[in-house]
């Protein structure tokens, strides 16, 4: 009996190189990848040429303009149909050849799992977890690896496309959370990000990262816990800001509060207060990079009422 249909997603934007390995890593796995889908997010660098001429098995598509990550990865999801969805970044791949097959097997064991993160490793030398714990729930996956079941993803929606970069991971991973699912990191499969600096803008992201928590707290913290959850991630990641020397970063946040109040408010569906307080816990002892090695807390989220009927 064949087992789930797996559908890769690539945003990829001016790295045909990086994306040239990551294509190869991928058909190289052992488990048989459904179909492949490269969403162009406006390259200038040949990529669509690249991809064409050496892949020619996997589906290309060019976005018209510069529309940001999280709108490709919305485009990939509604444009593929494969029972599961693996995300890589256009610069990461699987380490062992079996690493997608292992995903797929846990994920097919456990129907309350909605999401499987990957451990990632990094070309700098930070490892995400500990390698070689035994599989436990996190907060969110990191886009750079991970797989996720699309009939879960379908029941909470798609990323937010006002996030425009990063922050997305955590906004679905709390909706999924709110629904009842669990996501679960696997340390023992890696995932090697190897951190292209083509297009990295260290201070756009902290803007974003800034912005984003924001609109996710509005969107989603429920109403009696959210003037302290606002305010303790504006202060939160001003320290962050600050904490590298003087940026800019909170003035441009400012300017942008009108969006933010206005996307949150669009989007706003809060969670329970305990699914809410459980992505809390999850995020101060369980997010990637926090489990340090050697750690013993292996938590697994037990909410019977949350979870009914997930098998």
């Amino acid at each position: 009996m064949a087992g789930p249909t797996v559908s890769a997603v690539i945003a990829t934007y001016n790295r045909a190189p990086e994306l040239r390995t990551t294509l190869t890593r991928l058909l190289g796995q052992s488990y048989p990848v459904h179909e492949i889908l490269v969403v162009d997010d406006g390259s200038t660098d040949g990529t669509d040429a690249m991809v064409r001429a050496e892949f020619p098995s996997v589906r290309y598509a060019r976005l018209p303009h510069n529309a940001g990550l999280i709108y490709a990865r919305n485009f990939g999801f509604v444009n593929t149909g494969g029972d599961f969805i693996l995300s890589v970044d256009d610069d990461s791949w699987f380490e062992d050849v079996d690493g997608l097959a292992r995903t797929v097997a846990y994920l097919e064991a456990h129907a309350d799992v909605a999401a499987v993160a990957c451990n990632i490793e990094t070309r700098d030398g930070l490892v995400y977890f500990p390698k070689g714990a035994a599989p436990f729930d996190v907060p969110w996956y990191v886009g750079c690896g991970h797989l996720l079941r699309r009939s879960a993803v379908a029941e909470v929606g798609l990323y937010m496309p006002e996030l425009y970069r990063q922050g997305e991971e955590k906004d679905r991973c709390l909706r999924l959370l709110g629904a009842g699912y669990r996501t679960v990191a696997l340390p023992d499969v890696m995932v090697f990000h190897d951190k292209s600096e083509k297009g990295r803008k260290p201070g756009l992201e902290r803007f974003y990262n800034h912005r984003n928590d924001l609109i996710r707290e509005i969107a989603r913290c429920p109403a009696g816990l959210l003037p302290w959850r606002f305010a303790r991630s504006w202060i939160g990641n001003s320290w962050k800001s600050l904490r590298q020397g003087p940026r800019a970063t909170d003035l441009k946040v400012l300017l942008a509060l009108p969006e933010i109040v206005r996307i949150g408010l669009k989007h706003r569906k809060p969670v329970s207060v305990e699914a809410y307080r459980c992505w809390l816990h999850l995020a101060e002892t369980a997010a990637p990079g926090r489990v340090v090695e050697g750690s013993q807390w292996a938590p697994t989220l037990t909410l019977p009422h949350l979870r009914r009927g997930r098998g």
